[in-house]
């Protein structure tokens, strides 16, 4: 079974040869499901037009918002957030990872944004939450374009219950024997990039992954592979989990043009 997972298209009219190529490329490997891990595309008309893009495709379509998809525009981040991205991600198609799960076969994917919580911290760093809430907009345009009322812990927390109570179901589902987790947000230490030398990185990376949840992740049965974006860089590792090794992936990206994991199971 293959599973191809993107991330990052940030959809771009005037690079639309780039990424009908990308498109068509996904359709010639013919894979059982087809999964963006958010950062589709922004405002919401360019969303729905990276969807479109894979309309074609006959396999199960799945999609997550990233942090990119829920900037302001003719719409406020709360109303894309709970209303208009799973509306639209449904009308094209797609199934809505933050809500529903999918199973193919033995294989469970379970997806969700996995908004940061500055546990990708810079250790050297002695800053508290307060400090990297205040600091934010030095270093991250999330700062000017997210604007609903949630803080950035508060949001991590409330997706992180979502995500565990659907972990939950197909991990008591006897006919899952392994488990994909998709995340925009990186999960793991080691991909999130460490430059001690830079203040910018330093400070940037409380808000380039979630540890939190990964330590969550990592300890669950059934787990096998854990796919990310957000990062822009393309990265492989395999981590021990408690119940053995786990396959981790961060889908790379360059502007206009999208880049892919491919999985066999």
């Amino acid at each position: 079974m293959r599973i191809i997972v993107t991330a990052d298209l940030h959809y771009r009219p005037a690079q639309r040869d780039a990424y009908l190529a990308f498109a068509g490329w996904v359709r010639q490997r013919n894979p059982d499901c087809f999964i963006i891990a958010g950062d589709i595309g922004h405002p919401l008309r360019l969303f729905r037009r990276g969807l479109q893009l894979f309309r074609d495709l006959t396999c199960p379509r799945a999609v997550i918002a990233g942090n990119h998809d829920v900037y302001r525009s003719d719409h406020d981040s709360r109303t894309l957030w709970e209303a208009w991205l799973p509306r639209v991600a449904r009308e094209e198609g797609f199934i809505w990872l933050e809500d529903d799960v999918l199973t193919l076969g033995t294989l469970g994917i379970c997806g969700t944004m996995a908004w940061y919580d500055y546990s990708s911290r810079a250790p050297h760093l002695s800053l508290g939450d307060h400090e990297y809430r205040v600091l934010k907009g030095s270093v991250n345009h999330d700062a000017d374009y997210v604007d609903w009322p949630w803080s950035d812990r508060a949001m991590a927390r409330y997706l992180a219950k979502g995500f565990a109570s659907r972990m939950e179901t197909l991990i008591g589902n006897p006919a899952v024997s392994q488990i994909l987790v998709v995340t925009h947000v990186p999960i793991i230490e080691a991909a999130v990039p460490r430059h001690p030398e830079s203040d910018f990185w330093s400070l940037m990376s409380a808000y380039l992954g979630n540890l939190t949840l990964g330590k969550f992740v990592l300890d669950q049965p059934k787990v096998s592979h854990i796919v990310s974006g957000h990062l822009h860089r393309a990265g492989q590792w395999t981590i021990a989990g408690r119940y053995g090794a786990v396959e981790c992936h961060v889908v790379g990206s360059r502007p206009g043009a999208p880049m892919a994991v491919e999985l066999n199971f």
